[in-house]
Protein backbone atom coordinates (compact mmCIF):
# COMPACT_ATOMS: atom_id res chain seq x y z
CA UNK A 1 0.00 0.00 0.00
CA UNK A 2 1.51 3.58 -1.10
CA UNK A 3 0.73 6.27 1.40
CA UNK A 4 1.21 8.67 -0.97
CA UNK A 5 -1.14 7.28 -3.69
CA UNK A 6 -4.75 9.11 -4.67
CA UNK A 7 -7.43 7.94 -6.36
CA UNK A 8 -7.20 10.35 -9.57
CA UNK A 9 -3.91 11.14 -11.76
CA UNK A 10 -2.40 14.29 -11.30
CA UNK A 11 -0.12 15.63 -14.01
CA UNK A 12 2.94 17.11 -12.42
CA UNK A 13 3.76 20.69 -13.72
CA UNK A 14 7.59 20.99 -14.31
CA UNK A 15 9.07 24.19 -13.43
CA UNK A 16 9.27 24.64 -17.17
CA UNK A 17 5.59 24.95 -17.68
CA UNK A 18 4.50 26.92 -14.42
CA UNK A 19 1.74 29.25 -14.76
CA UNK A 20 2.92 33.05 -15.72
CA UNK A 21 0.41 35.26 -13.47
CA UNK A 22 0.03 38.95 -14.05
CA UNK A 23 2.12 38.60 -10.10
CA UNK A 24 4.62 36.65 -11.49
CA UNK A 25 4.95 38.81 -15.41
CA UNK A 26 5.07 41.74 -12.90
CA UNK A 27 7.73 40.36 -10.40
CA UNK A 28 10.24 39.31 -13.36
CA UNK A 29 9.82 42.84 -14.57
CA UNK A 30 10.67 44.36 -11.65
CA UNK A 31 14.08 41.85 -11.17
CA UNK A 32 14.67 42.97 -14.57
CA UNK A 33 14.92 46.67 -14.20
CA UNK A 34 16.93 46.23 -11.29
CA UNK A 35 19.01 44.04 -13.28
CA UNK A 36 19.28 46.50 -15.83
CA UNK A 37 19.99 49.91 -13.35
CA UNK A 38 23.12 47.67 -12.18
CA UNK A 39 23.85 47.37 -15.71
CA UNK A 40 23.46 50.92 -16.19
CA UNK A 41 24.99 52.26 -12.92
CA UNK A 42 28.14 50.11 -13.73
CA UNK A 43 28.04 51.95 -17.15
CA UNK A 44 28.31 55.50 -15.31
CA UNK A 45 30.91 54.27 -13.77
CA UNK A 46 32.81 53.16 -16.33
CA UNK A 47 32.29 56.16 -18.16
CA UNK A 48 32.98 58.28 -15.02
CA UNK A 49 36.73 56.65 -14.88
CA UNK A 50 37.46 57.19 -18.38
CA UNK A 51 36.11 60.41 -19.63
CA UNK A 52 36.95 62.38 -16.47
CA UNK A 53 39.84 60.92 -14.19
CA UNK A 54 41.86 59.78 -17.16
CA UNK A 55 41.91 62.44 -18.97
CA UNK A 56 43.06 64.41 -16.14
CA UNK A 57 45.86 61.87 -15.85
CA UNK A 58 46.67 63.20 -19.25
CA UNK A 59 46.61 66.16 -18.83
CA UNK A 60 48.88 65.97 -15.77
CA UNK A 61 51.62 63.66 -18.43
CA UNK A 62 51.35 66.25 -20.89
CA UNK A 63 52.48 69.30 -18.17
CA UNK A 64 55.19 66.76 -16.81
CA UNK A 65 56.22 66.08 -20.41
CA UNK A 66 56.83 62.13 -19.58
CA UNK A 67 58.00 59.08 -21.71
CA UNK A 68 54.94 56.98 -21.28
CA UNK A 69 54.33 53.22 -21.04
CA UNK A 70 52.87 51.47 -23.95
CA UNK A 71 49.90 50.74 -21.45
CA UNK A 72 49.37 54.23 -20.39
CA UNK A 73 48.82 55.41 -24.14
CA UNK A 74 46.86 52.63 -24.62
CA UNK A 75 44.64 53.30 -21.75
CA UNK A 76 44.70 57.28 -22.78
CA UNK A 77 43.61 56.00 -26.55
CA UNK A 78 40.33 53.86 -25.06
CA UNK A 79 39.59 57.72 -22.92
CA UNK A 80 39.83 59.59 -26.10
CA UNK A 81 37.46 56.79 -27.85
CA UNK A 82 34.97 56.70 -24.64
CA UNK A 83 34.88 60.49 -24.82
CA UNK A 84 34.34 60.45 -28.29
CA UNK A 85 31.56 57.74 -28.35
CA UNK A 86 29.97 57.56 -25.26
CA UNK A 87 26.36 57.88 -26.59
CA UNK A 88 27.48 54.49 -27.80
CA UNK A 89 27.23 53.16 -25.05
CA UNK A 90 24.06 54.54 -24.27
CA UNK A 91 22.34 53.21 -27.23
CA UNK A 92 23.68 49.49 -26.43
CA UNK A 93 22.33 49.58 -23.22
CA UNK A 94 18.99 50.91 -24.41
CA UNK A 95 18.72 48.45 -27.89
CA UNK A 96 20.61 45.51 -26.61
CA UNK A 97 21.09 45.40 -22.77
CA UNK A 98 16.96 46.45 -22.09
CA UNK A 99 15.50 43.79 -24.24
CA UNK A 100 18.09 41.17 -22.76
CA UNK A 101 17.02 42.17 -19.28
CA UNK A 102 13.81 41.57 -19.91
CA UNK A 103 14.07 38.54 -21.95
CA UNK A 104 16.48 36.44 -20.15
CA UNK A 105 13.87 36.75 -16.43
CA UNK A 106 11.62 34.35 -18.75
CA UNK A 107 14.09 31.74 -19.83
CA UNK A 108 13.31 28.39 -18.42
CA UNK A 109 15.27 27.37 -14.97
CA UNK A 110 17.49 24.56 -17.52
CA UNK A 111 19.33 27.74 -18.70
CA UNK A 112 19.40 29.90 -15.82
CA UNK A 113 23.09 30.02 -16.41
CA UNK A 114 22.44 32.42 -19.61
CA UNK A 115 20.97 34.74 -17.16
CA UNK A 116 24.14 34.70 -14.33
CA UNK A 117 26.70 35.25 -17.64
CA UNK A 118 24.81 37.86 -18.98
CA UNK A 119 24.58 39.92 -15.49
CA UNK A 120 28.04 39.24 -14.29
CA UNK A 121 29.85 39.64 -17.70
CA UNK A 122 29.21 43.00 -18.49
CA UNK A 123 30.34 43.68 -14.43
CA UNK A 124 33.58 41.78 -15.03
CA UNK A 125 34.48 43.30 -17.91
CA UNK A 126 33.85 47.12 -16.45
CA UNK A 127 35.48 46.39 -13.72
CA UNK A 128 38.63 44.58 -16.01
CA UNK A 129 38.90 47.91 -17.83
CA UNK A 130 39.06 49.94 -14.45
CA UNK A 131 41.92 47.44 -13.42
CA UNK A 132 43.45 48.24 -16.94
CA UNK A 133 43.07 51.81 -16.28
CA UNK A 134 44.20 52.05 -13.09
CA UNK A 135 47.32 50.64 -13.62
CA UNK A 136 47.53 52.89 -16.69
CA UNK A 137 47.08 56.11 -15.09
CA UNK A 138 49.00 54.89 -12.21
CA UNK A 139 52.40 54.24 -13.91
CA UNK A 140 53.46 58.14 -15.10
CA UNK A 141 53.30 58.81 -11.45
CA UNK A 142 55.62 56.28 -10.40
CA UNK A 143 57.66 57.90 -13.16
CA UNK A 144 57.20 61.15 -11.80
CA UNK A 145 58.14 59.95 -8.47
CA UNK A 146 61.28 58.01 -9.31
CA UNK A 147 62.65 61.29 -11.40
CA UNK A 148 62.39 63.11 -7.68
CA UNK A 149 64.46 60.69 -5.98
Amino acid sequence: MDPYATTFQEEPISSDQSKLTLATILGRLLISMIAWAVHVLVAAGLLLVFVKTVPMSMEFADLQDLDLAPITELVYHISIFFVNYSYLLGIWLLLFDLPTAVAVCYLPRRYQWVTWIWFTSFILLAFMLVVFAAVGVCLPFVDVTTKLS
